[in-house]
């Protein structure tokens, strides 16, 4: 049976979403972020007009290669790492990477964050996906029927809660999908989790993130992805625990 060990890290996406739009401008952006990692973003760079609607992207810096992306927009900015073809990372190096950059955009622009989400994918090469994921999640009798010929399946769950760590005052929800997938360029079949662990949308309104709770939501929020992956895949009923 697959366990959580078998998976490995695909992508990475951090979001900040800034309610004040008015503050936004896209030559600021890009100043701020290219003063700092001008080498880190050294790839192809975009930047659109500012009478689009504020949820569009404005401003997209990309790395050489183009597996780390800044989209940034008067509603939301985005970091999105993405493991290269020959690249590894636990999700915390991912996540610190990202964060760094976070953290100091927040610093030098005095945005206002009054939201925040990590979405985290990981992937695990497996020869019957669906058969795999219905004898994880499901009873024997489904087994036989109505499940016995799936030829794709997935189960999507939805908690809201607050997180029992310290300095952490608010409510979170987490999105877990697990899914049937399908790997480039081999087209090897894989299973697919993606988590979304996110502040509620109420949040939005009434708090703002400094630079050092956005790193804190952060820490907080991948250490819970972790778990929470090992309690849908455990490496035995040991991994298992509520929550």
């Amino acid at each position: 049976m697959v366990n959580w060990q078998d998976f490995s890290l695909s992508s990475v996406q951090t979001t900040m979403f800034t309610p004040d739009h008015s503050a936004f401008a896209g030559s600021r952006v890009v100043a701020t972020i290219l003063r700092q990692y001008g080498e880190r973003f050294s790839g192809d760079m975009q930047v659109l007009p500012p009478d689009f609607p504020p949820q569009i992207t404005r401003v997209v810096l990309a790395s050489q290669d183009g597996t780390q992306k800044v989209n940034a927009g008067p509603a939301r900015f985005d970091y999105l790492w993405e493991v290269g073809a020959n690249g590894s990372a636990t999700l915390r190096e991912a996540i610190d990477q990202c964060v760094e950059v976070l953290q100091y955009y927040v610093r030098e622009t005095k945005v206002g964050v009054g939201r925040l989400a990590l979405v985290a994918k990981r992937v695990c090469p497996n020869e019957d996906p669906p058969q795999t994921l219905i004898r994880r999640f499901c009873n024997e009798s489904s087994w036989r029927e109505p499940f016995n010929r799936s030829a794709t399946f997935e189960i999507h769950n939805h908690k809201e809660y607050s997180p029992v760590v310290e300095g952490v005052s608010y409510r979170i929800n987490s999105w877990v999908r697990c899914q049937c997938g399908v790997a480039e360029p081999e087209k090897r079949p894989t299973i697919v989790v993606t988590q979304d662990l996110n502040t509620t949308v109420d949040e939005l309104g009434r708090r703002r993130f400094s630079a050092d709770e956005v790193a804190a939501f952060y820490a907080m929020a991948s250490n819970e992805a972790e778990e929470i992956l090992k309690k849908y895949f455990p490496l035995d009923d040991r991994d298992v625990n509520d929550g």
